[in-house]
């Protein structure tokens, strides 16, 4: 018997809207995704400091309208956020740190115009767990208060701090030995202006993204090759550009 189970949970937004979730909750980790198929993606993990087991519907789901959900529909949505959230770029925004005074709590934020958007990065320890997540606003109505209160942060910084916490929701079963490493990295990483090298939460991501990308291109040049009636010399300088991802590839996978 599995030790996680899966929920759908649907909450009122106001003005008669209602934005719906899915859940996979087990003894220590749970995780939460949006499930409404739009232009915010979000996800969320939750991590107990101390074993505790599964019973009934989980206290931070008891204020929404929860019924119980399959593992291939959690999967689905949690695989499209993640996705989603893997395509947003950065380039020329506003970045920001909102930490408290306690340093308990990390909050990064990005602010984009045309179209207006709003990247947040949540990093929460409270005395019983951890609360993690990323989540995208198409608005820019916290803008004001959060640039008079918090400090500025460069673009890089935010990038970084942004593919890292994307790195560590890639694999749920690693979080609970993985989120202090990320806490301290990004401690670190908002302590200079800059990062001073490449970090890494999880090595299995960057093999598998590098691996995608690379048999994807091979896709695209397959795709030429027979759609379109290049000259000799450039079908030739395709073929070897295939060859030499066949190559890459086979480098990647035996060095892993």
């Amino acid at each position: 018997m599995s030790e996680y189970h899966y929920f759908a949970a649907s909450r009122s937004s106001g003005y008669n809207t209602f934005s719906h979730a899915v859940w996979k909750v087990g003894p220590i980790i749970s995780l939460g995704t949006s499930a409404d198929n739009d232009s915010e993606p979000w996800m969320t993990a939750n991590i107990s400091r101390e074993p505790e087991y599964f019973e009934g519907v989980p206290a931070f789901l008891m204020i929404d309208k929860v019924k119980k959900c399959t593992k291939e529909a959690f999967n689905k949505f949690y695989n499209e956020n993640f996705q989603a959230l893997q395509k947003l770029r950065f380039h020329d925004g506003e970045y920001y740190l909102d930490r408290y005074d306690s340093g308990d709590n990390m909050y990064f934020h990005a602010f984009y115009r045309n179209p207006s958007r709003h990247y947040m990065i949540n990093l929460m320890q409270y005395d019983t767990c951890v609360e993690i997540s990323l989540s995208v606003e198409c608005s820019l109505l916290k803008r004001r208060g959060i640039a008079n209160r918090c400090r500025l942060l460069p673009e890089g910084v935010f990038c970084q701090a942004f593919k890292l916490v994307l790195e560590f929701f890639f694999d749920g079963s690693a979080m609970p030995k993985t989120h202090n490493k990320l806490w301290e990295t990004l401690d670190a990483l908002v302590g200079s202006t800059a990062p001073d090298e490449p970090l890494l939460i999880n090595d299995e991501y960057y093999y598998l993204r590098a691996r995608e990308l690379m048999l994807k291109r091979k896709e695209e040049i397959k795709t030429r090759l027979l759609e379109l009636d290049d000259v000799p010399s450039k079908r030739r300088e395709l073929r070897a550009e295939m060859k030499g991802i066949d190559y890459c590839v086979s480098i990647l996978d035996k060095n892993h």
